[in-house]
């Protein structure tokens, strides 16, 4: 019996140690903005994973407000700002912050920033989503939100993910800029193309590289193979990969299978409230076809339903650039200050 206690009391001990906040990491300040409130705080995924949320609002503001929830993009990096960054979409986000008259929840992922799980360049989509989903319930339960009137805001490839949440939320209206339609497959081809032209690689170079991606994207996205296994079975497409061994963009390649198994058109099909479509002209990341495509969706449904605006001179990281020569570098640019106002107004319209 005295065991079967002492063991009561050290399960009772690690209970209350995993209850314990979830702790800042890297010696980073929290992030701070003029006019807005923020609130750091967590929620545990359907993973096992604490993952960090912050909850903003304008200072002074009270009651209820309707709710903006952003849903970031593939890379690792945070959607958190301590080092007050002046990027496309740290302007955007904070303009949105301050002027939207909402509140605005920004989910990290597993693995970034204060989150628990494993370093971000391990984990995949599905560990994502799970964060998604768990910050989007746990933003609808606040107090401070008026879960009447929802808003999902995606940017790059959260753009795509924005009409597969929308079914678990029953949003007022969209917001998404740089994210994606058809396949990920269909996406890499035009990707890898641009690339290989912007690089300024001759015709028949093009060429040669793009017969080898179209095999190469067939085997790692649509039968699981890394990178490695692909070029192991294929010895030529070596010279043309450009990545790790089991990783493109600094996530698994598991990752962009599940990319390609998501049905967005299909989503996107199901959407029936006002959406934003923001798209930069300057954006060789993403191509226009992405954004036309779920234009064209979403206008079959319902003319009204769907705002296009193209900016000219904004690339796909909602950054203003003098042309493509230098959006493709990334040299010269500087955050798109209009972006941010387009997306206000809008919301504030719907």
């Amino acid at each position: 019996m005295l065991r079967l206690f002492i063991l009561v009391l050290l399960l009772a001990g690690c209970s209350c140690a995993s209850a314990q906040p979830l702790p800042r990491k890297g010696g980073l300040p929290e992030e701070k903005v003029e006019g807005v409130d923020i609130r750091y705080g967590e929620v545990k995924t359907s993973k096992g994973y604490r993952v960090r949320t912050y909850t903003s609002r304008p200072r002074g503001t009270q009651g209820r407000l309707p709710l903006a929830i952003f849903i970031p993009w593939l890379s690792c990096d945070a959607v958190e700002n301590p080092r007050n960054l002046k990027d496309g979409w740290s302007s955007a986000l904070r303009h949105v912050m301050r002027e939207a008259g909402m509140q605005v929840v920004r989910i990290e992922k597993p693995g970034v920033g204060d989150s628990e799980g494993p370093d971000c360049g391990d984990t995949d989509l599905d560990d994502d989503m799970a964060a998604f989903r768990a910050g989007i319930r746990a933003a609808l339960a606040d107090p401070g939100a008026d879960a009447s009137r929802v808003y999902l805001i995606g940017g790059s490839v959260g753009g795509a993910l924005v009409p597969v949440l929308a079914r678990d939320v029953k949003p007022r209206a969209l917001v998404v800029s740089g994210g994606f339609s058809r396949t990920w497959l269909e996406h890499m081809l035009d990707i890898e193309r641009r690339r290989l032209e912007l690089s300024g690689k001759a015709p028949s170079e093009v060429n040669e590289a793009m017969r080898a991606f179209s095999g190469f994207y067939d085997e790692t996205l649509n039968r699981g193979l890394t990178p490695a296994q692909a070029i192991a079975a294929h010895p030529a497409w070596k010279a043309f990969w450009y990545d790790e061994p089991t990783r493109q963009y600094g996530r698994p390649m598991r990752y962009y299978a599940q990319l390609q198994a998501l049905d967005v058109e299909g989503a996107w099909r199901e959407v029936s409230v006002p959406t934003l479509v923001l798209r930069g002209g300057l954006d060789w990341i993403m191509g226009r076809e992405e954004a036309e495509r779920t234009v064209e969706i979403l206008r079959a449904r319902d003319p009204a339903l769907v705002t296009y605006v193209v900016r000219p001179s904004m690339d796909h990281n909602l950054a203003a650039f003098a042309d493509m020569k230098q959006a493709f570098a990334g040299r010269g640019g500087r955050a798109d200050e209009g972006a941010g106002p387009v997306i206000v107004e809008w919301l504030r319209s719907h």
